[in-house]
């Protein structure tokens, strides 16, 4: 199975929410999680990221990823959803979705209702 995560997932862990151990305890180790670059920015843009303890805690939860950047296939398929299916979502989301379509995986989100209407996204539930 593949994953891939929204930025919703891991600041909630990082707030101390228990929403990433119940996911830990439901996918086995053949489970490919990856996470969008700009979910990196996402996560370094907040104000706590500052600190150098919540950096660490980023940077080590960062290591259980395979990172994958924006590339140009993901690119147009981002804008493709942008202009055929949904304009108001944040850009992130449409990078999230057009990712989880390529690898074929699914989106593990809080915001279920930004994904669900974007054909072929397959949502994780937990």
């Amino acid at each position: 199975m593949k994953l891939v995560f929204d930025a919703n997932i891991l600041i909630d862990h990082l707030r101390g929410g228990a929403i990433w151990d119940q996911i830990l305890k439901v996918i086995d180790e053949e489970t490919e999680l990856f996470l969008p670059s700009i979910v990196v920015m996402e996560l370094f843009s907040g104000n706590s990221s500052g600190d150098t303890k919540v950096e660490q805690r980023i940077l080590n939860l960062l290591k259980c990823f395979r990172i994958l950047d924006l590339d140009e296939e993901i690119a147009q398929k981002a804008g493709e959803i942008y202009r055929d299916v949904n304009p108001n979502l944040d850009v992130p989301d449409y990078i999230v979705a057009a990712t989880a379509l390529k690898l074929k995986a699914q989106v593990v989100t809080l915001n279920k209702k930004h994904f669900k209407h974007i054909p072929g996204v397959r949502l994780f539930e937990f």
